[in-house]
Parts: C-alpha cells; sequence; structure tokens
C-alpha cells in the first residue's frame, strides 16, 4: 500500500501527567503533522478520547435536519409519515458509529444528544406534545441512551459468535458443574485501573452480555 502524505496525520494519544512529546514521523521526505482531533470512518477521535468534537459535530448536524420536519409539517404532512422521516434521516444521525463512543459520553453529552430528539418530538406533534415520556411512547420511541445501550449490547453479541472477531472479547466463562447448556457468559475483565478503561467499549460490552 502507497500512503498518501498529504492524507495522513499523528495522534498522540498520551494520558500521561507528565508532557510527552508526540512522535516525529514522516512519509518519505514528507513530516506528517501532529493533529489533536482527525475525523476517521466518520467518528471525530480525539487526542484525550473525550468524543467531545464528536457530539459536537453529531448534535450539529442532526440539528440541521430538524429543518426538513418543521418544513413539511408547515406542509401538512402527517404525524406517522413525520415520525417515519425523523426515523429515516435524522436518528441515524444520533446513532452512527454509537457502539465505538456511546459508553464513554459523559452526562451531559449525553443530554444534548437527546435534546435533538426532544425537539424532533415537539415538531412532530405539535401542539399535541406534553410531555417527553409521554411523546416517546405516543410515537414508539425509545430514549437516545437505550438505543445505545441496545446497539452496544447487539454489536457485543455480533463479535460473540463471529469467527473472526471473536477473539476482541474476553474467553467464554468454563461451563458450570454438570452444566449441559453453553451459559454465553464471558469471562469478566480485571477490575480496571481506571474509569476511562471501565467505561470503554470493551468492558461495557462484556458487562452487558453477562447481564
Amino acid at each position: 500500500m502507497t500512503i498518501n502524505h498529504s492524507k495522513t496525520v499523528i495522534m498522540h494519544f498520551c494520558t500521561s501527567s507528565v508532557p510527552v512529546p508526540p512522535p516525529q514521523l514522516t512519509v518519505g521526505p514528507h513530516p506528517l503533522k501532529v493533529v489533536r482531533c482527525a475525523k476517521l470512518l466518520g467518528v471525530t477521535v480525539d487526542d484525550q478520547l473525550t468524543w467531545k468534537q464528536h457530539v459536537a459535530s453529531t448534535v450539529r448536524s442532526a440539528t440541521y435536519r430538524l429543518y426538513m420536519l418543521r418544513r413539511l409539517r408547515s406542509l401538512g404532512t402527517p404525524t406517522d409519515e413525520l415520525s417515519g422521516v425523523y426515523l429515516t434521516f435524522i436518528l441515524p444521525k444520533l446513532m452512527y458509529a454509537s457502539p465505538a463512543w456511546s459508553s464513554s459520553l459523559t452526562h451531559i453529552q449525553q443530554v444534548k444528544l437527546e435534546s435533538v430528539q426532544k425537539r424532533g418530538c415537539r415538531v412532530i406533534l405539535g401542539p399535541a406534545y406534553t410531555t417527553y415520556e409521554e411523546t416517546l411512547t405516543t410515537l414508539s420511541l425509545s430514549r437516545i441512551s437505550t438505543r445505545h445501550r441496545e446497539a452496544l449490547e447487539k454489536f457485543g453479541r455480533g463479535l460473540l459468535h463471529h469467527p473472526r472477531l471473536r477473539n476482541m472479547l474476553p474467553p467464554d466463562a468454563p461451563r458450570p458443574v454438570r452444566a449441559t447448556r453453553h451459559h454465553n457468559k464471558i469471562t469478566p475483565l480485571k477490575a480496571p485501573r481506571t474509569d476511562r478503561y471501565r467505561l470503554s467499549t470493551i468492558p461495557t460490552m462484556v458487562r452487558a452480555i453477562n447481564q
């Protein structure tokens, strides 16, 4: 593979309290630029893994698409069709690649994502909107945090049964004595030393599957 130096950057991940200089790398005679954040397959990653930039970008993009709902409602589009537009064009923005980042979100970041759906519900129901919880029931929607948790568990179960990607998860737990069936439990990970690791994707996925 030939690496294009103009499309290649360096991101230095370091959690040490003592500043560590990033590596100086080159592609041929071309030195590579060191960046604090970069977009990788549609997900904005920063060198502290805070997901702050990604959430801001996601909220901005999804909020922009709410104009579509407002415009359709002004034209008299029925509520069920507005709900379908939300599920097709706006919700996927809030869910894209969520297993990679949703478990590490702060409470404020979760609220920002949830607020986009709340505004969408207000547009869909208009004057009939009462409370967010009642609206979720009326439109048969789930909270964004619930959808993220379900997507993470579904992704984890897919890895559990994948012939090539199974090694991303810990080994299966041993069967109990005299057991006749496998209980699909994964060997728990060792106690994490930091909250950053405890809330990251793989440990959260293991806990979700075991529960």
